[in-house]
């Protein structure tokens, strides 16, 4: 087996499962994620076909180019304007730092708990916004309320949502 194959085996085996779940994670489980995730492992080979090695984490690389590629795609596929696309960026930054601290099976653990920690309307609003993908216009149209309110209820309960992941993670990595 030529060199070049065994390190590009020995990293598809050791970030492969990681950077699909995140890719997964980025693109709410659509269908392209695991192409995103060919196209981020090709993108590697190559790097590594050209002689650069990979100094650090290499994880951490393929997630950044995961980020890059996922947005582009976003962009792409559903029109996004340019400032929600950044925003896709920082919450991708977000979770990546996540991912950093923990392994993604544990981060999806910890997601689990804390959605199931929410009230049923703020579990209501998530499942409107990140599972059904409806914009905040439509969500306050449907509720009867005002959109900046449930911009800010959206926030909040992104904001205990990381918190509480947090916390489930650093009680699982704490010795």
């Amino acid at each position: 087996m030529s060199r070049l194959r065994h390190r590009f085996e020995a990293l598809v085996d050791r970030h492969y499962e990681g950077v699909w779940r995140y890719t997964r994670f980025l693109t709410r489980g659509a269908t392209e994620a695991e192409d995103i995730v060919h196209e981020a492992f090709l993108l590697a080979f190559d790097r590594l076909e050209k002689g650069r090695e990979f100094t650090g984490d290499a994880g951490a690389w393929l997630r950044g180019t995961v980020r890059n590629l996922v947005k582009t795609w976003w962009r792409e596929r559903q029109k996004l304007a340019r400032d929600v696309a950044d925003h896709l960026s920082l919450l991708a930054e977000e979770a990546d730092d996540a991912l950093s601290r923990a392994a993604s099976r544990e981060l999806h653990a910890a997601l689990d708990h804390c959605l199931g920690t929410l009230s049923p309307e703020d579990r209501d609003l998530v499942a409107r916004r990140y599972e059904r993908g409806l914009r905040i216009t439509q969500i306050a149209e449907q509720l009867s309320r005002n959109a900046a309110t449930v911009r800010v209820q959206l926030f909040r309960i992104r904001q205990a949502l990381k918190q509480c992941v947090e916390g489930q993670l650093a009680g699982e990595l704490a010795p």
